[in-house]
């Protein structure tokens, strides 16, 4: 993307605060596999896969109905997906992890669905898929591999969707704060602690509630003794319970 520099330098100046995740539990890592980047000479030629590309707090990734070139995995940091609305806010449709993919829609109708925005210092690799048959692996190994990676992403937004479904602002909450944890769990990014690096009114867009009424419910899941909050950072204090929330 022409907005997103890369280079080492700047790239360790970002990243230096946040963990990247590994690359055998980045979304990418079927694709990764069989272009073999691990190997020091995979013969791959350059541009197919441009990786650790930094991308500063508040910097856009691409916006709604732009081009589907390629989609991205997130090295470190977190993401925002939003539909622009013209009248109104923004309607925010989803959070990016470390590890998880970010624009994979865009292959279905050639265009991205949405615009997504860096919530943080973070960083991204980024797969040109068009170039794919460049790569001199056979195509059929690489059709598999992005079979794979899809299908992952499918399973993975069946489950995110089904686990925000709540009708209550209590279940809405304890589930979102247990689908960031598990999503961080499951690319070995989390203990029991997770940083929230979006705004409580980003979260009651998503969730469809008043940020106030985040704010309250978060204040009085302290209170009970569930969550310790410090500014960004929640600490999960009992997990039992928040999950009996969640499946009320």
């Amino acid at each position: 993307m022409a907005s997103i520099q890369s280079g080492c330098n700047r790239c360790d100046k970002l990243t230096a605060r946040g963990r990247e995740v590994e690359c055998e539990d980045c979304g990418l890592d079927p694709i990764c596999a069989v272009l073999e980047y691990s190997e020091p000479e995979s013969g791959v030629p350059e541009g197919i896969l441009v990786r650790r590309q930094a991308v500063k707090r508040g910097e856009t990734l691409f916006r709604r109905d732009q081009k589907f070139i390629s989609f991205f995995a997130v090295k470190s940091g977190s993401f925002k997906a939003f539909v622009p609305q013209q009248d109104e806010l923004d309607q925010i449709v989803g959070f990016h992890l470390a590890g998880e993919l970010i624009g994979t829609e865009g292959m279905a109708s050639g265009h991205y669905p949405y615009s997504v925005r860096a919530l943080e210092n973070s960083s991204v690799c980024e797969l040109f898929l068009d170039r794919l048959p460049e790569s001199g692996k056979a195509l059929d190994e690489v059709q598999q591999a992005v079979i794979k990676l899809l299908g992952q992403e499918v399973a993975f937004n069946r489950e995110l969707i089904a686990s925000l479904v709540h009708q209550s602002a209590e279940q809405r909450i304890a589930g979102f704060i247990l689908d960031i944890f598990r999503r961080l769990e499951r690319r070995k990014m989390a203990e029991q602690g997770v940083t929230l690096t979006m705004s409580r009114g980003d979260i009651g867009n998503y969730l469809g509630l008043a940020s106030e009424t985040v704010s309250r419910v978060f204040t009085k899941f302290q209170n009970r003794g569930l969550l310790k909050l410090d500014h960004k950072m929640v600490w999960i204090q009992d997990l039992a319970v928040l999950e009996a929330i969640s499946k009320q």
